[in-house]
């Protein structure tokens, strides 16, 4: 039987956990497969931004694609509402959601208006955490606080609620401006604290959580559709396999990343309380509205996730 080459694009580099993962999925495909399918993954976004390829991936241009779920939002509004702060609840709770039937219609959404079969969507990242040059806690610790946030919609309007002084600063010149006190704080994925030397100038990290997302594997339909049943069950193996190769490269990266944080840079890690986490959660809720006026996503879905936990 002939061989079937398929193509896997990232936009991550070739030493990524996630082209990693890209490669392993590749690895175990062929494996079961008994060399059938033979995948070829192309990082470093050399077949284009995320977009585009996911435009490639509708059209056939290319068979796979891997890459943040946020992606998802620009064909099916409701993926949005996973970029709410403190929306999501851990590891668990994120799966509770994507494992849901409001999830699940997402994806179909995704299939039957788009052409683009999803695979897997919890391959789930490093969360996002509160780094800061005093302590904090609270919402009321952070309350005033000069703190860097992206200039996007549901980012700055959901820590404007927390309280925070938000203050626009590009992710380059951050480390100047925490060194310089223009700001106080900023909030992050935990393993881009070390490459970016944060914690030399911000010795405190509050682990928030606040944001888990994830990545997700998508498919060309109409090349899923062509696939035997047995050959879907090989498919979702792999990719099952590839996930977990993926977390636990993760979980390794951040165990590395908070002991290099204690030991060389003598930073101070914190953990906000139950009532602390509902108090964060609390407050982005009053922003909510106003992101459901501005068509993010639709009007009860932020109810639905935080339900779904």
């Amino acid at each position: 039987m002939a061989q079937k080459k398929l193509v896997l694009g990232t936009i991550q580099g070739p030493t990524a956990p996630l082209t990693l993962a890209a490669e392993h999925f590749g690895s175990e495909l062929e494996r079961l497969t008994d060399g059938r399918f033979k995948v070829n993954v192309v990082s470093a976004a050399q077949l284009g931004p995320a977009l585009e390829q996911y435009q490639n991936v509708q059209s056939g241009a290319q068979d796979l694609f891997v890459d943040d779920i946020g992606w998802n939002a620009q064909f099916v509004r409701d993926y949005g509402v996973l970029a709410v702060p403190f929306a999501i609840n851990g590891q668990e709770g994120f799966r509770k959601v994507l494992g849901s039937d409001f999830a699940e219609s997402w994806r179909a959404e995704l299939r039957s208006q788009h052409g683009i079969e999803t695979l897997s969507d919890t391959f789930i990242r490093s969360p996002r955490v509160v780094f800061t040059t005093s302590a904090v806690y609270s919402p009321d610790d952070l309350s005033g606080v000069k703190f860097r946030v992206p200039e996007i919609d549901v980012y700055f309007n959901s820590w404007k609620a927390i309280g925070v002084n938000p203050t626009p600063v590009p992710w380059g010149e951050l480390y100047l401006a925490l060194r310089q006190g223009v700001v106080d704080g900023g909030e992050g994925p935990f393993t881009t604290l070390i490459p970016t030397k944060f914690p030399e100038v911000a010795k405190n990290v509050l682990l928030t959580n606040h944001l888990y997302s994830s990545n997700t594997m998508i498919m060309n339909g109409a090349s899923y559709d062509a696939l035997s049943d047995a050959d879907k069950a090989l498919f979702a193996e792999a990719t099952e396999s590839a996930e977990k190769f993926f977390l636990k490269e993760i979980a390794k990266l951040e165990a590395e990343h908070q002991g290099t944080m204690e030991t060389e840079y003598g930073v101070t890690f914190a953990k906000p309380s139950d009532t602390q986490r509902a108090a964060f959660a609390a407050k982005v809720s009053e922003a909510v509205p106003g992101f459901v006026e501005s068509g993010l996503f639709s009007e009860g879905i932020y109810e639905k996730v935080i339900a779904a936990q």
